[in-house]
């Protein structure tokens, strides 16, 4: 009995014993099993949210270097200035660099630019000369001609693009005003400007000359026209004009042309309005008399058309009729506007010109005018008086 008893006993303290054995165990596994696991997520984060969390910090890291001091916390001759934010990062550019500090990193601007580094451009240009009106931050054509002529005249390449190198020395030492070059006064050609009216009421001087003026031989070949004075002139723009106006007429059949007569100086003007004078004299006129029957034909000197060098008198070579009976008047009656021309003396209009009808008289006043002038039948003393009430 005590030696089964004390069996049993023996067998109950081993049990026992194996049991705490196994709960150490299972405890163990337990924890390590933790530790695995807490291992495996730390090492199973995906790449691409790394990367993300990199970039998050790479851009608050950009942000926080990117704001500006608050006013009045730096020195005032060295202030702090915004580094302009990559495209990607920002949709204005918001660079405002100081007078005389170097180029930030990465300048860069150009036509559509806008923002203060445009403003801080343009207010450097205009202390500089370059630009006339205000700093607006919008970087337009005005800015950018500006900006190539500031580079042009500091031997940079002349883009109209604001890089570093052009940055540097906008507000560097070496930027310095801007240098004016006189330039002749451009031409406004006659197409461009009111016609010139020249009459009894509005004469030129006795020194006037015309600006220029060519040979008419140098610019319409004798195959197109003969001329009355080989040494005629006229107005450039008008004498190219009554080139490609003849040679048109020749395409359409209508050849045979002579130019009697273009520019007149003064003198010229007074000999012949003399003669005619003179002539009238002979014929039994008082010299009042004559002087009013020369005036209905023949400009007194200052106030005749031909002082412009934009007026030039016509005929056929071909035939002996008068000019308004011929192929090349009618012609000119259906096409000349078409070149600028208008046929400035008709009888309709004798009453506002002053003078008689002249059918070979032609004046250049640019293609618009005589196509205005075409339409509604004004001949140009009228013309311009509308202009005038037209403004």
């Amino acid at each position: 009995m005590r030696t089964r008893n004390g069996k049993n006993t023996v067998f109950m303290f081993s049990a026992l014993a194996l049991a705490a054995l196994a709960a150490f165990l299972w405890i163990f596994s337990a924890a390590k099993g933790r530790e695995y696991r807490a291992e495996a997520a730390v090492t199973a984060v995906p790449t691409s949210t790394v990367h993300a969390i990199n970039l998050a910090s790479a851009a608050a890291a950009l942000s926080a270097q990117e704001t500006p001091s608050p006013a009045g916390t730096e020195a005032a001759d060295a202030p702090t200035y915004v580094t302009p934010v990559p495209a990607a990062l920002a949709a204005e550019e918001t660079l405002a660099p100081p007078t005389a500090s170097p180029a930030p990193t990465a300048v860069y601007l150009a036509s559509g630019s806008a923002g203060e580094g445009v403003k801080a451009l343009q207010q450097r240009l205009r202390e500089l000369g370059y630009l006339e009106g205000e700093a607006d931050g919008q970087f337009g054509r005005a800015t950018k001609a500006a900006v190539v002529l500031f580079q042009k005249q500091h031997g940079l390449d002349a883009d109209g693009i604001v890089g570093e190198k052009t940055w540097r020395t906008l507000f560097g030492d070496s930027a310095h005003a801007i240098e004016v070059t006189p330039t002749p006064a451009a031409f406004h050609g006659v197409a461009e400007s009111v016609p010139f009216l020249v009459n009894k009421q509005h004469p030129v001087g006795n020194d006037y000359v015309p600006e220029h003026l060519v040979y008419i031989a140098d610019v319409i070949p004798s195959s197109v026209a003969v001329l009355a004075d080989a040494k005629a002139q006229g107005v450039s723009e008008a004498v190219h004009a009554l080139k490609t106006m003849l040679e048109a007429a020749i395409a359409d059949g209508v050849g045979h042309w002579k130019i009697r007569e273009a520019y007149r100086t003064y003198d010229a003007q007074k000999r012949i309005f003399n003669n005619y004078v003179n002539k009238y004299m002979e014929d039994g006129r008082s010299r009042s008399s004559a002087i009013s029957a020369t005036r209905l034909t023949v400009a007194d000197p200052g106030t005749s058309e031909h002082h412009t060098g934009l007026a030039f008198d016509l005929n056929a070579t071909n035939t002996s009729d008068a000019f308004v009976d011929t192929a090349q008047y009618v012609w000119l009656v259906r096409h000349c506007w078409e070149y600028g021309f208008v046929i400035r003396y008709t009888d309709e209009k004798d009453d506002v010109t002053g003078f008689l009808g002249e059918e070979w008289h032609y004046r250049y006043v640019g293609v618009e005018h005589a196509r205005k002038m075409h339409e509604t039948g004004m001949c140009l003393e009228e013309y311009l008086e509308w202009l005038g009430a037209a403004e």
